[in-house]
């Protein structure tokens, strides 16, 4: 079986004569202003990569606050944001959910612009901002909710040209089964790309069922309207339609495209990665390889046609969407210089391609896995790709040299569960309703946080989780079984392992002790119902166990009775919950470090270097440093030598040096940085800014906080 596919290659060849016959004729994209972030990830290749070098390893270490904006709002939601900086003022989403434009030097606000907050499915990076040639038209792209908005950059309103009063529905051109409305959502939580007058942007549907197939859509950047779509999930007679079952874009969903794109402006290719279908962890109603989930996919920014595909997971069984987004570069293969495009994995692989005809640089071989399934009507697919280099940059599989022995009876509780249980632990372990230990896991490796790179050296940083799962299948007939639990009970079930039991949450999910109290009961059945940014959704329980959970969040009796006892879900499984596998003290069964940051040579496909990233408050209490944690966020490259990231649960911002991992610098933040930084620089100085986010320890209720050198 082939690992990749191009399109017809006449077709191919044609293609590449066209684009070397007429790039002196071609439109030059704009060189990127160094002193500026104009995009998500610095540039449309996602290079996370800025030539300023004010800030360097040698003086790096006297960098102190310059700014601090702090939101005010009560609901203070988390931010994942990479701050745009563009004509002297930073497009920032607040905590408060609004998006504005502060002033580079003070913090100051200049404009605040309030979306329609009714659908709150939101995780939002979806920030583009179109530069226009006069200076005086600049344009902000911004989609929350089921909205894509279109605002003047130097005021905040709305475009009234652009679909209606400056908004599109985000549903618009889809086809979807409109009484199943309180049950499905539609929203963008990454950015899209502009080439020429096009938007071209994926989704974030439902990864349960019932979802939305995730096509990919090209928007007319001033009118509004659909130019063209690619169905990642094919109609019949389109290519890729027989690697499915019967009707699945009426029947699964999913295969979308969240992690956000790379743009090759020259040559006029969008590269997406693609998640998986719906519903992630059982696949017996979509069999076979399942195209186009899990894929990077290379299509014609214009038309939208595929000129090649690759896909990292089949028959996607995991939750492995390509939550990273690619990274274009130009290495040095073999002796000749290759335009390539690069992605990181959950998985911890990293996948590197000839950008225009999808050739591997490395070989990748589809290795024999597990096929053997108890879910019924389960076929797992027998092989899996797998490349040979680099070598992966996390752990594969929960093997016993891997197991914790943080006490004294860390690591034999851990192998007595395994005998006991009879847990599996291989990397493609397919589900069950007795559970697996996954390892890496749906929270990576590498994650949407994604990688840099300093294209100077052709070297790749990334940060990544080594964290195992336990990972299972639930009947959801069976649920009914929980409706006398009380809501304290199905707290602790279905959200501690995220949110904790005290709900004051970490780096993988906000603190909620306070806000819930202020939410309407109607708003938290809907983020049950619906999910919320990284939350995932909770329809498949029973009405009167939602109720429950609404009851204990409030604090008292719910207003609003639900006693339906039954099921609502017509699926036959759920899955069990997001729950990292720990040891009887609560740590993770697993050896540390549990976070990392990995130096990769581009060229020869080597890991350079590999260091912790992050401190475990629970390791350092027993004495243990260097332990790294869970992260959740990414980091950026700059010319002066150094790697500014966050995304640790200890609060604090880091300065690596990227020569060898060394921390040169480091900063206490009043609350977890789940974001990607940015740095600019103002009259021959540089900055750098990162979002924080509300803290209910202590009491930052979410915002940006600026460095520099004084």
């Amino acid at each position: 079986m082939k690992i990749f596919e191009r399109n017809n290659p006449f077709i191919s060849v044609i293609f590449l004569t066209i684009v070397v016959l007429c790039d002196c004729a071609m439109p030059k994209p704009d060189s990127t202003d160094p002193e500026e972030w104009a995009y998500y990830n610095h540039d449309p290749q996602n290079s996370k990569f800025s030539a300023l070098d004010k800030i360097d390893t040698g003086n790096v270490a006297q960098l102190k606050k310059i700014w601090q904006f702090e939101d005010t709002t009560v609901d203070g939601s988390g931010l994942f944001f990479n701050p745009i900086v563009v004509r002297g003022k930073m497009i920032v989403l607040l905590p408060s959910n609004h998006l504005a434009a502060l002033d580079l030097s003070t913090g100051r606000v200049l404009w605040q612009f309030v979306p329609d907050t009714s659908n709150t499915y939101n995780w939002s990076r979806s920030i583009n901002y179109y530069k226009s040639e006069d200076g005086h038209s600049d344009l902000v792209y911004f989609i929350f909710g089921a909205g894509l908005y279109c605002l003047h950059a130097e005021t905040g309103l709305r475009v009234a040209s652009f679909g209606t009063q400056g908004k599109v529905d985000f549903f618009e051109g889809l086809e979807y089964d409109s009484t199943k409305l309180d049950k499905i959502f539609i929203t963008s939580n990454a950015p899209g790309v502009i080439y020429k007058d096009l938007f071209i942007v994926g989704s974030k549907v439902p990864d349960e069922l019932p979802s939305l197939p995730g096509d990919i859509r090209a928007f007319n950047r001033i009118t509004g309207r659909i130019a063209w779509t690619f169905h990642t999930i094919p109609k019949p007679g389109e290519y890729g339609a027989e690697t499915w079952g019967p009707n699945p874009r009426e029947k699964n969903g999913g295969a979308n495209c969240w992690a956000g794109m790379a743009l090759d402006e020259k040559r006029g290719i969008v590269f997406i990665p693609t998640a998986s279908p719906s519903f992630d962890f059982y696949g017996a109603d979509r069999p076979g390889q399942n195209l186009f989930g899990n894929c990077l996919l290379a299509l014609d920014a214009n038309t939208g046609s595929r000129l090649w595909h690759f896909q990292t997971t089949h028959h996607d069984l995991w939750d492995r969407d390509n939550g990273s987004p690619p990274n274009l570069l130009t290495v040095n293969h073999n002796g000749r210089d290759i335009d390539a495009v690069g992605i990181v994995t959950k998985m911890a692989y990293l996948y590197l391609f000839n950008r225009e005809t999808g050739e591997p640089l490395f070989p990748i071989e589809e290795v024999p896995v597990d096929t053997v399934s108890t879910m019924p009507g389960e076929k797992p697919w027998p092989t899996q790709p797998i490349p040979t280099k680099p070598a992966p940059f996390a752990r594969q599989g929960f093997k016993p040299e891997y197991f914790s022995e943080a006490t004294p009876t860390s690591a034999q509780y851990i192998k007595d569960e395994i005998q006991k249980h009879g847990y599996k632990t291989g990397i493609y372990e397919p589900p069950s309703l007795s559970g697996s230990l996954l390892l890496p896991a749906a929270h990576g490796g590498g994650n949407w946080g994604g990688a840099s790179l300093n294209p100077h050296t052709n070297v790749l940083f990334v940060n990544s989780n080594d964290l195992p799962w336990y990972f299972a299948l639930v009947e959801n007939k069976n649920l009914v079984n929980n409706n006398n639990l009380s809501g304290q009970a199905l707290f602790k079930i279905y959200c501690s392992s995220c949110h904790g039991t005290d709900m004051k949450g970490s780096v993988a999910a906000p603190d909620i002790s306070q806000k819930v109290i202020s939410y309407p009961e109607s708003k938290i059945e809907t983020i049950l119902k619906k999910g919320v940014g990284p939350m995932p959704s909770f329809k498949h329980l029973p009405p009167i166990q939602i109720n429950h959970i609404i009851s204990y969040l409030k604090g008292g009796p719910s207003q609003d009775i639900h006693t339906e006892a039954k099921v609502q879900n017509e699926e036959p499984y759920s899955f069990a919950g997001y729950d990292l596998y720990k040891d009887t003290s609560g740590i993770f069964a697993i050896k540390p470090p549990f976070g990392t940051l990995t130096a990769i040579d581009l060229n020869k496909g080597e890991n350079l270097w590999q260091v912790p990233l992050g401190e475990n408050n629970k390791l350092l209490k027993l004495g243990i440093k260097n332990s790294g944690d869970f992260n959740r966020g990414g980091g950026i490259a700059t010319a002066g030598g150094l790697i500014f990231i966050g995304a640790t649960g200890d609060k604090k911002l880091r300065a690596f040096d990227q020569t060898n991992g060394a921390v040169l610098w480091e900063y206490v933040l009043p609350g977890t940085a789940t974001s990607i930084p940015t740095t600019y620089g103002i009259k021959g100085k540089q900055y750098v800014t990162v979002a924080v986010n509300p803290d209910g320890e202590t009491k930052f209720k979410g915002g940006y906080i600026t460095f520099g050198l004084e």
